[in-house]
């Protein structure tokens, strides 16, 4: 099962009640994207192509400086689009490949109820094929903006370039095959998410939906 939605609509911490409470695997593509970066060959690349995001600090020739990174590829920009593009062909190929291993392995076990796939870009990224199901996150915008606030001390302007790095919320929404509401406790949504993998685990002839 795929989560999506805005940034800010608490997909990681939504799967995670869920993993907590029940024997489900979630698999996180932000640190699949992290670990991209540490990979040596894929560092290199990157840094080949944004040399401006090579770490300061260090002579290193594959640490990269995710803040710098973030600058140049976030935004709607021509320029910002293109350069998200290409990180996109260097890093993305390494994500799927490993979503797809692990979803293999879960699979296979016994212990396994679910798969829940927290990636921001699911859809964009077209991952949303080795998903049997795809929530959208629903929560208001000034609530996410307040949480990323809060959580990740971003300003708005940080926030409405990520946000404009991804398709428009009604365009992730109808792609998506259920919407849930994710504005109020995760005591409410998260057992609502639960009981939808349940529901689903029955429709599926895998090990794990």
């Amino acid at each position: 099962m795929g989560l999506v939605g805005g940034i800010g609509s608490g997909k990681s911490a939504l799967a995670s009640w869920v993993s907590q409470h029940s024997p489900v695997e979630v698999l996180d593509g932000d640190q699949l994207g992290h670990r991209a970066f540490t990979e040596p060959a894929i560092a290199r690349l990157v840094l080949e192509r944004f040399p401006q995001a090579g770490s300061p600090d260090t002579s290193s020739t594959t640490e990269i400086n995710r803040r710098a990174l973030a600058k140049i590829v976030f935004g709607d920009s021509p320029e910002s689009r293109s350069a998200r593009n290409d990180l996109e062909a260097i890093v993305h190929p390494f994500i799927r490949r490993s979503l797809e291993d692990l979803i293999q392995e879960h699979r296979g076990r016994s212990d396994c109820e679910g798969i829940l796939v927290d990636a921001a870009v699911l859809l964009e990224a077209g991952w949303n094929d080795l998903c049997d199901h795809v929530v959208y996150v629903d929560v208001p915008e000034a609530l996410r903006l307040s949480r990323v606030s809060e959580t990740r001390d971003w300003t708005r302007t940080d926030y409405l370039a990520r946000q404009s790095s991804q398709w428009p919320l009604e365009r992730k929404q109808e792609a998506s095959d259920t919407s849930l509401d994710n504005s109020g406790s995760l005591e409410d949504s998260g057992p609502r998410l639960l009981s939808l993998v349940h529901s689903l685990r029955g429709k599926t002839s895998a090990s794990c939906p």
